[in-house]
């Protein structure tokens, strides 16, 4: 029972819906509310030093319309994290089958809308943008603030500049451009793979089910190698500090066979090359900054993501 519980609360705090309701008072609240930032998983704690972090998917809308200090004033704080620990630490090691979760939902969009409009270009665009609605904007932040703080960085050299401009509640040009990339490669990768081999269409739906899978694993996979500076203490904590070695070793497992049952050594193949981008960034990450907050685990969901589907397209295409 635990460990379904612990599987809809990775589901919970990866996406819009709310599973936590299960056991709450409120059993017919389904989806969250971008008001709904009380709970165990999607509670909003931030202070001064922390801006620009939240907790759940729900919270991404609420942040850049209004900025996280008027969000959610919680009465009793500490006891909220301690929940918010807990119960984030206990399902860390279920993100790739959330991430499954997610792009079983994104891969029916795309077949009802393709056999609605008989149009791949339609239903790419429409599975786009329902991988942000599902996950409520979530990570697309992270890698829109990390690009800002990076660009600040290869700008001056400073990595306070890159704090700086990392908690800066306006999207730079950098984290705008960043966003409108991924969002055109996602677009052109799902794209080539249905047109690819016509006949073989199921590809690129395959590729639609594990993209998010990468993306939900390279959390626990970043997690697990890197620490969180002092002065970028949050979200980014709690993943770090609460990934152990056992979290890691069962999420890998998971990964491997999902990428493995559904494309092969082709899928191992992109899996490799994608945590192998991940660990190069990470290590970046550390020597320069000292280490990952929230905002960089979602940098590297995004990069993690169109690095394992550039790579499984390649291999792909050369074993025809």
């Amino acid at each position: 029972m635990n460990i379904v519980k612990n599987f809809l609360n990775a589901i919970s705090f990866l996406t819009i819906f709310n599973f936590n309701s299960v056991n709450s008072s409120d059993k017919n609240k389904i989806f969250k509310s971008g008001a709904d930032l009380s709970g165990d998983i999607n509670t909003c704690i931030c202070s001064n030093t922390e801006i620009g972090e939240g907790i759940g998917a729900s919270n991404f809308f609420k942040v850049r319309s209004g900025g996280f200090d008027e969000i959610n004033k919680v009465d009793n704080v500490d006891n909220s994290l301690d929940n918010t620990n807990n119960s984030l630490v206990k399902s860390i090691k279920f993100f790739p089958l959330a991430g499954l979760f997610i792009g079983l939902i994104i891969a029916f969009i795309y077949i009802i809308f393709d056999k609605i409009t008989s149009s791949g270009s339609i239903a790419s665009i429409i599975s786009v943008l329902g991988l942000f609605i599902v996950t409520g904007g979530l990570h697309f932040d992270g890698l829109s603030d990390t690009s800002d703080g990076l660009m600040a960085f290869l700008k001056t050299g400073d990595k306070n500049i890159f704090y700086k401009a990392m908690k800066d509640l306006n999207t730079g040009l950098a984290g705008t451009i960043s966003v409108i990339f991924y969002i055109i490669i996602l677009y052109e990768i799902i794209l080539d793979f249905n047109f690819f081999q016509a006949d073989q269409k199921i590809y690129g739906i395959y590729a639609l089910i594990t993209f998010p899978v990468i993306g939900r694993y390279v959390i626990v996979l970043m997690s697990y190698f890197t620490v969180t500076p002092e002065n970028f203490k949050g979200i980014g904590s709690i993943f770090t500090e609460g990934t152990d070695m056992l979290s890691f070793i069962m999420a890998s497992l998971i990964t491997l066979i999902i990428v493995f049952l559904f494309f092969g050594f082709s899928g191992l193949f992109a899996l490799l090359v994608s945590s192998f981008i991940i660990l190069i960034i990470c290590y970046f990450f550390m020597k320069k900054f000292g280490g990952i907050n929230g905002d960089m685990l979602g940098f590297g969901v995004k990069i993690s993501e169109i690095v394992f589907l550039i790579s499984l397209l390649g291999f792909i295409k050369t074993s025809f």
